[in-house]
């Protein structure tokens, strides 16, 4: 490299010295460019960061819905698998809902529908088991959907009455079936 042409007086010419200073802009404009990059990378990288740090929490949320969805598994009420002491404590807590939400907030669709020897019934037990899960699902689960109530009162609930209708018919009366259930 060459020294820089100097003037009269032995100091660089100002040429040079705004040649030099040319240089030194074009470098500090680089150097800005690359320090904005590393910025841009680095505020990505705290997202990212952040994004993991988030993991731990998302992945007890689906832990707990899938935990929640066993809770109401159709396994937890198959009646063939339970100890006498399961079944007792379902039965009850089937006879609950069928006495204290069932009847009471749907009295015109039972009517003498849905009779009350109807744990004598394993049809009976198997399909009330079936639409109380449902019911629970559409009214008590953590996210319900307007979707699952509806599908509830239209689909479900005035099949499972259908069916059973047929089935309670046969008991005129006084039903001489034995119970079941104790």
């Amino acid at each position: 490299m060459t020294d820089p042409p100097h003037g009269h007086d032995g100091s660089p010419s100002v040429a040079a010295l705004a040649i030099r200073l040319d240089g030194i802009r074009r470098d500090i404009e680089s150097l800005t460019a690359k320090v904005d990059a590393l910025t841009t990378t680095q505020q990505a990288h705290a997202a990212v960061i952040d994004d993991v740090a988030q993991l731990p929490h998302q992945v007890h949320q689906i832990l707990t819905t899938l935990t929640a969805g066993e809770e109401r598994s159709p396994a937890a009420w198959f009646w063939l698998t339970m100890t006498d002491q399961e079944r007792r404590d379902k039965h009850s807590e089937l006879l609950d809902w069928v006495e204290t939400v069932l009847r009471k907030q749907y009295p015109d669709y039972l009517a003498d529908r849905i009779r009350p020897c109807w744990p004598n019934h394993p049809e009976a037990r198997w399909e009330l088991a079936w639409l109380y899960q449902l019911w629970s699902a559409a009214y008590l689960a953590d996210r319900p959907t307007q979707r699952d109530a509806a599908d509830w009162h239209d689909r479900w609930s005035p099949g499972v009455i259908h069916r059973l209708t047929a089935v309670m018919s046969q008991c005129e009366g006084t039903c001489t079936r034995q119970p079941i259930m104790t």
